[in-house]
């Protein structure tokens, strides 16, 4: 086998794994994408609205939840909760928050 050949071969060896690996990268992205569009038919819309309106209208002052406030104000501590459970879709009346610190 000669110099050209071997190189040859070599660049089709590479080029054979660089396109099994893309097509490994395309099909982990075509499954993500199919659960996220599962997930999301399985989370019931009429939810989502919900929860943003009692997490704009649930908090209370610090005080009255026993939060430990560092260094910020009430109203900052009351907007990271609704932020929280907004971001993670649990009800501001299902987390408990124990302190918060501004860093």
């Amino acid at each position: 086998m000669s110099i050209s050949e071997s190189l040859l071969m070599a660049v089709l060896g590479m080029g054979v794994v660089f396109l099994a690996l893309f097509s490994l990268y395309l099909i982990i992205n075509i499954m993500t994408a199919i659960v996220r569009r599962v997930q999301s038919r399985k989370a019931n819309p009429a939810d989502a609205p919900a929860a943003a309106v009692s997490a704009a209208a649930a908090p209370a002052p610090a005080a009255d939840l026993g939060v430990t406030l560092i260094g910020t104000t009430p109203k900052e501590a009351a907007c990271i909760m609704a932020i929280v459970s907004d971001e993670s879709g649990i009800p501001l009346n299902q987390l408990r928050f124990i302190s918060i610190k501004a860093i």
